[in-house]
């Protein structure tokens, strides 16, 4: 299980950001988060990666991993532990890579971090997993740099490293953002398909909520603001932010809220 327990997170000028945040992602759960722009959110996720850098700090609470507190592990093991049991997929998937190596070495060599035994084997499973997420041409593909793509093919490569790695849990932030509606469907079966992983699902996107998270969680202003079952959350909005977010939902979907017949 992951667990964010009353996490508090200051900034410059010991300006908070996140202000006692709790969040369980139980293993195989669906759990969804939004909220206005600035609410936290991504910085919520760089803290569980330990990717905040020196300008954040944690000024309380913790995140367990397990019962492991991953506050309490070294850089590195921090590192190991989050390589290998959480995935993440980025919001802007140009950070995840990095500039000057070709997609086909990061992912191979990824794969052989992770247990592959031998570097053929590695380059087959980069190359399918890159089918799987609808990226057909793997030679062109595997043979660029990441410059050379686009932000939505990134994301998709993104999701490829995760079903090549396999992780516990997921941290998807707005993962569906640059793709095209083919390709988002494409994305959302195969997290909805992913039996194996608690995922954390961020994301402004109302109908993806809807298909894919049981539990949905509000932030606004660095604080949880609401959390309800999804489908009573879009029913039944209590804050005047999430008010605001399901009414723009529901014309944008023309009509009453409605359960996805999504399966």
């Amino acid at each position: 299980m992951l667990e964010i327990k009353k996490l508090s997170i200051s900034g410059k000028g010991n300006t908070p950001i996140l202000r006692e945040v709790s969040l369980t992602i139980p293993p195989s759960a669906r759990i969804g988060l939004t909220g206005a722009s600035g609410s936290g959110k991504t910085t919520l996720i760089k803290s569980v990666m330990g990717m905040s850098g020196a300008e954040l700090t944690v000024t309380g609470g913790n995140i367990l991993l397990d019962g492991i507190s991953l506050l309490e592990q070294s850089a590195r093991e921090r590192r190991r532990l989050c390589g290998k049991t959480i995935g993440f997929i980025p919001q802007n998937p140009i950070t995840a890579f990095f500039a000057h190596t070709k997609i086909g070495k990061q992912m191979t060599e990824t794969f052989l971090l992770h247990g592959m035994e031998d570097k053929q084997s590695a380059v087959s499973l980069a190359a399918e997993m890159l089918r799987a997420v609808n990226l057909t041409e793997t030679e062109r593909i595997m043979d660029a740099y990441p410059s050379q793509l686009s932000g939505g093919m990134l994301q998709r490569i993104s999701m490829a490293l995760i079903l090549g790695t396999r992780p516990g849990y997921i941290l998807a932030d707005e993962p569906t953002s640059a793709l095209d509606d083919p390709n988002r469907d494409i994305l959302l079966s195969l997290l909805s398909d992913y039996e194996d992983a608690g995922i954390l699902f961020i994301s402004h996107d109302a109908e993806a909520l809807k298909q894919m998270c049981s539990i949905t969680h509000v932030m606004e202003n660095g604080r949880m603001i609401e959390t309800q079952a999804t489908n009573a959350l879009f029913i039944s909005p209590h804050e005047p932010w999430t008010k605001s977010f399901v009414h723009a939902a529901t014309r944008r979907e023309g009509g009453e809220w409605q359960w996805s017949d999504w399966n």
